[in-house]
């Protein structure tokens, strides 16, 4: 935590810098061309430092949604840190906190317990947050920053995120914690799948018409599956243009499949890798996107390579493709055992559900026996039963979720899933069946 009213909380500062800090005085020019380039700055008309500073900290999801002024004055109080090819900085945990930002050029981050056991390593890209130690977990843990190339980090230590951000502090305080606890799972997971190297099915979750609730069913059922394989279930989140995983599970992205495509293509597995948040339950989250316009990155050929580098290592990889049949969701679709197709019961819902199922069996030559149909009540008296819906369709449904009213909204502004917050809700049920009826399918447990 950052503080807690006039008190200071314990935290993180850089307890060795061998690097050569740079001088302020160096004003625009010692700022990273990589940075301007990704802001889209004309070449012509170079940003000054505090837009490059600021444009940093807006790729950041801590701080995107922070008013531009405190933007602007959390960019004027950062520091830069030159760091050289080969060059290592040992982050400690004593002191103010600081957050580390990666300006230009390419690192390595590692962090190993208290005995040396590297837990996990993360390949940065310029505009990443390199995640340092929670206070309470500070003496247990040691990063470590490693300069790929030659390298400028951007620091901000305690005093000058209290000052910058002002009532904005216990926000910001709130998610630098989640980000810590999400490395603590992550690097647990490393740990769970470094035994398993084949590589998990992969389940598509469809609904041909928004508001079907499928995003809330497809992390709901990853996290069932989550509850009996720990650490081995990821979901990948390709709903477009504006994905709503994390936000439903309560997690800090970092990074992204599309954020991870700038990076060389020795290290795009590892970048991938790194993009993964991972929730309490042992559910592992990844990305699509971040931003609505990296959508015309996300080609199938893309999509292709992230399914196959992140499958290993999983027991089941679960893809929620929201409403749109892109070039990512037709590439998930070819690619999966299993396509839970969600609908309501509605009548244009069901038309469109026919329709789409036509496209899966006519034109994608998808099996049937592939294909698992999920009734979604959305309303307390919906207009067409499950028997008229079945006729319409002329398939029967695998599972029914009844009407929920409005604890998944309920659950999700509390900061958790309904599936951990409700387990007998409706939608708990049904995510739960529905997980039971994928394991089956898949022979996960075979």
């Amino acid at each position: 935590m950052l503080g807690c009213g006039d008190s200071i909380c314990g935290g993180y500062i850089i307890g060795v810098l061998s690097a050569r800090e740079l001088r302020e005085s160096q004003g625009a020019g010692g700022e990273p061309r990589e940075l301007a380039a990704s802001s889209g700055a004309d070449a012509d008309q170079a940003p000054s430092a505090l837009q490059l500073r600021v444009r940093l900290l807006e790729m950041s999801s801590v701080f995107a949604e922070l008013p531009d002024g405190s933007l602007r004055a959390l960019a004027r109080r950062m520091r830069a840190v030159a760091l050289s090819t080969g060059e290592t900085l040992t982050l400690g945990a004593q002191g103010g906190d600081a957050m580390v930002f990666l300006a230009s050029g390419r690192a390595e981050q590692s962090i190993a317990d208290m005995s040396g056991k590297v837990l996990l390593t993360r390949r940065a890209l310029p505009g990443d947050v390199l995640i340092l130690p929670a206070p309470r977990t500070g003496t247990r843990f040691v990063t470590n920053i490693r300069g790929l190339t030659d390298a400028m980090i951007l620091t901000l230590d305690q005093d000058s995120l209290m000052q910058g951000l002002g009532a904005d502090v216990e926000k910001v305080a709130v998610a630098l914690e989640k980000l810590w606890e999400q490395e603590v799972a992550f690097a647990a997971a490393t740990e769970a799948q470094a035994a398993t190297r084949s590589g998990g099915p992969i389940v598509a979750f469809f609904s041909a018409k928004g508001g079907s609730g499928v995003s809330t069913l497809a992390v709901n059922t990853a996290a069932a599956l989550a509850n009996k394989y720990p650490h081995q279930v990821l979901l990948v989140d390709l709903s477009a243009p504006f994905g709503h995983a994390a936000l439903l599970a309560d997690l800090v992205t970092t990074g992204s499949i599309a954020g991870a495509s700038r990076a060389s293509p020795a290290d795009f597995d590892k970048a991938l890798r790194g993009a993964v948040v991972y929730h309490r339950s042992g559910l592992g989250v990844l990305p699509g996107t971040l931003r609505p316009e990296q959508i015309d990155l996300m080609t199938g050929d893309l999509t292709g390579r992230a399914l196959e580098a992140v499958a290993a290592g999983q027991r089941v990889v679960v893809a929620d493709l929201g409403t749109a049949l892109s070039e990512a969701a037709l590439a998930t679709i070819e690619r999966a055992q299993c396509l839970v197709v969600v609908m309501p019961a509605e009548i244009a819902a069901i038309t469109d559900a026919k329709r789409s199922l036509a496209v899966f069996r006519d034109i994608m030559s998808v099996p049937d026996n592939r294909i698992e149909l999920v009734l979604n009540h959305r309303v307390p008296q919906p207009p067409l039963d499950r028997g008229a819906v079945e006729s319409i369709l002329g398939r029967k449904m695998s599972v029914t979720v009844a009407f929920d009213d409005s604890r998944p909204e309920e659950a999700t502004l509390a900061g958790g899933l309904v599936l951990q917050r409700d387990p007998s809700s409706q939608v708990s049920r049904g995510a739960a069946e529905l997980a039971r009826t994928i394991a089956g399918k898949l022979k996960l447990d075979g």
